[in-house]
């Protein structure tokens, strides 16, 4: 993602988070990753019950921890020690954005059954950050992609609670033709999903062509 502030609406593709020029333009929402960082709004659907594999494939959603109970990400591999605000994805499936450089958006899918989950209740985490930021440089999510297999990755709750996942995957995605159900689907095991914006960005469309997207399973 890279910086900005409107939301971004899921419909059947993955969100195309991207930069935009900020000076005398609204910023809006979009993936995560370097150069001028700013939300694009884009329409993003959310569409049948996809999975991302055979063993990460879609569930009835968890029950919800309260949303304001999430407080940070830490991510010793990549120095990240982030603030987590929780925002709702309403039920036409707009994902509101990051507000800074350094805020990680923990999206409550609670209006879309089937989507999402929450830490220690279930299902899959969805986070993102932006990977830049316009006047800022690189963002919480900058260094997303030296994530590697086994890397720990702990969500914190505000009364000190600690949830502990093992990276499984980091992986590109074309948003163009990756359905975002693949991504965002609730799973049989407790995990977590970190989106970032990726690969060459367009000054002319102010879009990254990719996606980065980081799965890890809980591990305690």
């Amino acid at each position: 993602m890279s910086g900005g502030g409107d939301p971004v609406r899921t419909t059947r593709r993955l969100p195309r988070w991207s930069p935009l020029l900020a000076s005398g333009i609204a910023l809006v929402a979009a993936g995560v990753f370097v150069l001028l960082v700013v939300f694009a709004h884009v329409d993003v659907p959310v569409a049948g019950n996809d999975s991302v594999s055979n063993d990460a494939g879609p569930t009835s959603s968890a029950s919800p921890t309260l949303v304001s109970q999430v407080d940070r990400l830490v991510i010793p591999a990549i120095s990240v020690d982030a603030p987590v605000v929780a925002k709702a994805v309403d039920s036409d499936g707009v994902m509101p954005a990051p507000d800074g450089p350094q805020q990680v958006v923990y999206y409550d899918f609670s209006a879309l059954p089937g989507l999402g989950g929450s830490p220690g209740a279930g299902g899959n985490t969805v986070l993102a950050g932006h990977v830049d930021y316009h006047d800022y440089g690189p963002a919480v999510f900058a260094k997303l992609n030296d994530l590697k297999e086994g890397d720990r990755i702990t969500v914190q709750l505000r009364d000190g609670t600690e949830y502990n996942y093992a990276t499984q995957s980091n992986r590109l995605f074309d948003p163009s033709d990756t359905s975002f159900n693949e991504i965002v689907s609730a799973t049989p095991e407790e995990s977590l999903t970190l989106i970032t914006c990726a690969g060459t960005f367009d000054s002319s469309t102010h879009q990254y062509d990719e996606r980065r997207i980081v799965w890890a399973v809980r591990i305690g």
